[in-house]
């Protein structure tokens, strides 16, 4: 196995996880209950850690990551079709009345 990064947090490892299972590549996140050791080591050493098997493409699993940080928050701005709160594209959801997002948002700058 080889250390592929480490993650500042849990929720950022396993999402990143996520994503490289999703593009077919085989991978491990360690190092999940070392939070408590911070102090005592460095706290970089505490932080989750993505492991891929030494075979792995590296170069194809780190694309994917970076390609997830440059999508992200690059969907477009939405008004509730309910009562017209302006929200940005990565809600679902209205936080004002709870109203779904429509199917295909219309982007309003």
């Amino acid at each position: 196995m080889k250390l592929l990064t480490r993650c500042s947090n849990l929720v950022e490892a396993h999402h990143w996880a996520n994503l490289l299972r999703a593009a077919g590549i085989r991978v491990e996140v360690r190092n999940t209950w070392l939070s408590g050791a911070v102090g005592d080591i460095p706290q970089r050493e505490t932080w989750p850690q993505l492991w891929i098997p030494l075979l792995q493409d590296e170069s194809a699993a780190m694309a994917v990551i970076r390609a997830a940080g440059r999508d992200a928050g690059k969907l477009p701005v939405w008004r509730c079709p309910a009562c017209g709160e302006l929200l940005e594209g990565q809600f679902a959801q209205c936080w004002n009345c709870g109203a779904d997002r429509p199917l295909s948002p219309s982007s309003e700058a």
